[in-house]
């Protein structure tokens, strides 16, 4: 099990996820400016919203670390013990995202949940269609995007830029889903070498 855990660099996930956690509620009132490509105005993405990205990236590169032959030979199924170890951090988000919100006075703690889940479930999805290189890179880059093309006339996001939403939005919530229903198939199956 040590083995499985350094190749998949659980430390590292681990890591990202307490920091991310750590500096969402101190970063609380900060937001990141993004110009705007098609609105002409200039706006700002929440920042809590965009540190998920980082444990999203991470944990992503920890489950396309090892080799693809590795996973083809091994004698347990793979794919089941690495959604369960998905399911579980999201778990524990889950868990820490509910006490940011009651104890601190932190809503944006869920949506920031509802983000790592996004992002993670987007990047397996892209690893699963492209190769598992391209995870991390469409985890990461789908904050910026939306950012630049998602917000709307008057700074609100279009439906579908559901990282900027805030944490009440039912398309952001419905999308989040979606993308995990898609994303779940795609780890049970086996990687080809």
């Amino acid at each position: 099990m040590t083995w499985w855990l350094r190749a998949h660099a659980a430390g590292t996930s681990a890591a990202a996820l307490v920091a991310c956690f750590l500096l969402a509620p101190l970063l609380s009132a900060s937001a990141l400016p993004v110009p705007a490509l098609f609105t002409g105005n200039a706006g700002g993405v929440s920042v809590p919203l965009l540190l998920p990205a980082l444990p999203a990236c991470a944990l992503l590169y920890g489950l396309a670390r090892p080799p693809a032959a590795l996973h083809a030979t091994a004698v347990r199924p793979l794919g089941q013990w690495q959604l369960a170890g998905l399911l579980g951090v999201l778990l524990v988000a889950l868990v820490i995202g509910v006490a940011e919100a009651a104890f601190l006075d932190f809503p944006l703690a869920l949506g920031a949940v509802r983000n790592l889940c996004g992002y993670l479930a987007a990047g397996l999805v892209a690893q699963r269609l492209w190769g598992p290189t391209y995870g991390p890179a469409v985890a990461a880059a789908l904050p910026v995007l939306c950012g630049l093309v998602g917000n709307g006339p008057g700074g609100r996001p279009y439906w579908w830029a559901w990282p900027l939403h805030t944490e009440t939005s039912l398309p952001a919530v419905l999308a989040t889903a979606l993308l995990l229903c898609a994303a779940v198939p795609s780890l049970l199956r086996p990687r080809r070498p």
